[in-house]
């Protein structure tokens, strides 16, 4: 079995022109998602929206690019919690790393898989969080936290990770980064075929 990292291509212009639209419209769903977090309308049941979109971009972006973006959202995380600057940044771009390697070689890209990885990616998140601001302290009360806030959390990010993966889907498809996958593809199984000769 060989297992792919990045692939080489020669892009077009109307690839670049795809490529860049792409990744702006991650950029301003990523915007909107840190606006309706920070905003505080959710009140316990707060969804960590930036969570599941970069797990959805991670999905169906390589390696790099896909790390890039994950450490762009961890930085918004950071901001958006007040943790030390970088915290969320090492733990998403780690996550979005292997989680594109596992679409790639692994696992097929679909809804119940993005919700696995997100739910754990949120766990791990909540608890490192938890233990680097609360447990390492050993604060009173701070267990309570968990049944308050994060878990009421944890349940809210996995429930909008359906809406983030449909979006980020769209943007996708959209975009024509489905139609490269499926070119791609196609010129595999042609190696394939040249390889048995």
């Amino acid at each position: 079995m060989k297992f792919r990292v990045v692939s080489n291509r020669a892009m077009t212009r109307k690839m670049k022109t795809q490529v860049f639209l792409r990744w702006l419209f991650y950029a301003l769903t990523l915007m909107l998602a840190f606006s309706l977090m920070s905003c505080g309308a959710f009140r316990t049941w707060q969804p960590y929206f930036i969570i599941p979109l970069c797990i959805g971009v991670a999905m169906r972006e390589q390696e790099f690019s896909s790390s890039v973006f994950g450490i762009f959202c961890g930085f918004f995380l950071d901001i958006g919690t007040g943790m030390l600057f970088g915290f969320h940044a090492l733990i998403l771009m780690l996550a979005c790393m292997f989680t594109s390697l596992l679409s790639r070689n692994l696992i097929k890209v679909n809804i119940l898989n993005h919700l696995i990885c997100t739910a754990i990616t949120t766990l791990l998140t909540f608890t490192l969080f938890y233990s680097f601001r609360y447990a390492i302290w050993d604060l009173d009360g701070a267990e309570l936290l968990i049944w308050r806030i994060y878990l009421p959390s944890f349940i809210a990010t996995c429930v909008t990770s359906f809406s983030l993966f449909l979006l980020t889907k769209f943007i996708a498809t959209h975009l024509g980064l489905e139609e490269v996958k499926e070119v791609q593809s196609d010129n595999k199984e042609s190696d394939k075929k040249t390889d048995r000769r």
